[in-house]
C-alpha cells in the first residue's frame, strides 16, 4: 500500500469528492482506513530482485493482477501467493498456461474440505500441502515491501512533482534492484541496502 496522499487530506476531498489522483481509492487494512494505491510486485525468492511490478487502485483486489503476476514468472519452477490468490480460476490460469507449481495459502473462509472443491483448486490445496516448505520463502516479499517503506520511503509518496507516482514507485524499485545487484557482484548479504543509501 503506496499513500499518494495525507489521511486527512483525503477524508476532507471524499466530503467534496475532489480527489486529485484517479488511481487512488480507499481500502480497509490492517491499520485501518487508508488512501492510495497498492503495489504488485513478482519477486525473485532465490536473488530477491524484483521480477515485475504495477499499481492498481487500492481497492483493487489482489487476485485482478494474478495473471499477469503468473505471466512474469514464468520459467520459475514455483509460484507461491497468499490466500488472496486462492481460487479455481487463478489454479486453473497457472496449470494451463505455466509449467510452475503453484504454493499457495489456503482461504479458510472457502472451506478446505477436498471433497467440495473443484478440480484445479482441490490440486492447489494438495500440492500447498506437499511444498509446505517452499511457502516459508513466501515471506521474502514482505521483507522486500518493508526494505522499500523503510529506505526508499515507498510508503508515502504524496509530495511528487505533476503526481507521477507509477515513475516514482519505478525508480524506488530499480534503486533496490541495483542495490541487491551490487550485493550479488560483491559476495554481500542481498538485502545489505542501508550502507548504500546512506551513501547519498
Amino acid at each position: 500500500m503506496t499513500k499518494t496522499c495525507k489521511t486527512h487530506t483525503a477524508q476532507r476531498r471524499r466530503r467534496t469528492g475532489k480527489y486529485k489522483d484517479p488511481q487512488s481509492s480507499w481500502t480497509k487494512t490492517t491499520k485501518g482506513w487508508e488512501y492510495g494505491r497498492k503495489v504488485h510486485m513478482s519477486l525473485d525468492a532465490q536473488n530477491l530482485l524484483i521480477q515485475d511490478w504495477m499499481t492498481t487502485p487500492a481497492a483493487v483486489h489482489d487476485s485482478t493482477v494474478a495473471k499477469a503476476q503468473i505471466d512474469s514468472g514464468q520459467g520459475y519452477k514455483y509460484f507461491l501467493a497468499d490466500s488472496a490468490y486462492d481460487s479455481q480460476q487463478i489454479y486453473r490460469y497457472i496449470f494451463d498456461c505455466s509449467s510452475m507449481i503453484p504454493v499457495i495459502d489456503t482461504n479458510k473462509r472457502k472451506g478446505v474440505s477436498l471433497e467440495k472443491q473443484c478440480q484445479a483448486r482441490w490440486l492447489g490445496i494438495q500440492l500447498r500441502q506437499i511444498y509446505a516448505e517452499k511457502y516459508k520463502n513466501r515471506w521474502e516479499i514482505e521483507r522486500t515491501i518493508n526494505i522499500l517503506q523503510e529506505y526508499f520511503n515507498l510508503e508515502y509518496i504524496w509530495y511528487v512533482r505533476n503526481r507521477n507516482y507509477d515513475a516514482v514507485l519505478g525508480l524506488a524499485i530499480l534503486a533496490y534492484n541495483l542495490c541487491v545487484m551490487f550485493n550479488i557482484l560483491n559476495s554481500r548479504p542481498h538485502r545489505k541496502v542501508a550502507d548504500i543509501i546512506g551513501c547519498y
